[in-house]
């Protein structure tokens, strides 16, 4: 569910000046910041599960594509990389690095697992 919201904000993050206190604080929390462990998870996705258009709360205005190639773009215009590591998705571009805990609910929704320990929902658009 908040997947969505956690890569939008990342995305405006790159868009302001960070200042020295900020960088630090970003650094420290993107070392720290464990994916949330879904207590409902199913079975780990594939790749080819994760390619498509996702969004959050059946809210497909504010989407995700995960392409093929590796990459992502999201509705802010942030953009980066993405990997699959067993059910870690790690996504990386200009705001740093951002890693979930992903399990298949069914073939059009993921339970998201946030580093901040909350548990998401994202539907296929």
């Amino acid at each position: 569910m908040r997947l969505i919201t956690m890569i939008a904000a990342a995305s405006l993050a790159a868009c302001s000046q960070p200042n020295a206190q900020q960088s630090q604080t970003r650094a420290s929390a993107t070392s720290q910041d464990k994916p949330g462990d879904p207590s409902q998870a199913g079975e780990g996705p594939t790749r080819a599960q994760l390619v498509g258009r996702w969004g959050d709360n059946g809210d497909c205005s504010k989407d995700i594509v995960f392409n093929a190639d590796g990459t992502f773009r999201s509705y802010t215009g942030g953009s980066g990389n993405w990997s699959l590591n067993g059910d870690i998705m790690t996504m990386s571009g200009v705001a740093g690095t951002f890693q979930v805990r992903v399990s298949i609910l069914n073939g059009n929704q993921l339970l998201i697992g946030n580093p901040d320990g909350t548990i998401g929902i994202s539907q296929r658009c």
